[in-house]
């Protein structure tokens, strides 16, 4: 009976569980591929109803593993307070960093390269001039 609404496949509805090893698997750099094949789908299936997961992967798996040093830093773990002192002076590290030097434009560039010829093609020095006071 063609049209039943009983029949056919019932929607795929993604559980917690699969978000989040979605997560963890995309934040470490496997393909959309190799993702849908270790949860059992197809990559249509995958981007359909991950692609929000895929998109904020490396963020929220960084911010959980961050939490969770926090939590073990709070707790009295040795290890995760250091950790999270060394995160904490990265971060201040790269925000302390000199601002970029400005990007040259063409015509300085193409000066710049003029004047470090070298070789066959260099302007010629001046003659050295040999003076005399006898």
């Amino acid at each position: 009976m063609a049209g039943n609404k009983n029949s056919g496949r019932l929607p795929f509805a993604p559980s917690e569980d699969e978000r989040n090893k979605v997560r963890v698997l995309r934040a470490s750099g496997m393909s959309q591929e190799a993702i849908a094949e270790a949860i059992g789908i197809s990559v249509k299936t995958l981007v359909v109803h991950f692609s929000a997961d895929m998109e904020i992967a490396t963020a929220k798996v960084t911010a959980d593993i961050l939490m969770a040093r926090y939590s073990e830093a709070i707790k009295g773990n040795v290890t995760a307070q250091n950790k999270m002192l060394e995160q904490v002076g990265a971060t201040r590290a790269q925000e302390k960093r000199a601002p970029k030097p400005e990007k040259m434009g063409k015509k300085q560039e193409q000066k710049l390269a003029a004047h470090s010829v070298g070789g066959r093609f260099a302007t010629p020095s001046a003659p050295k001039l040999i003076v005399s006071n006898d």
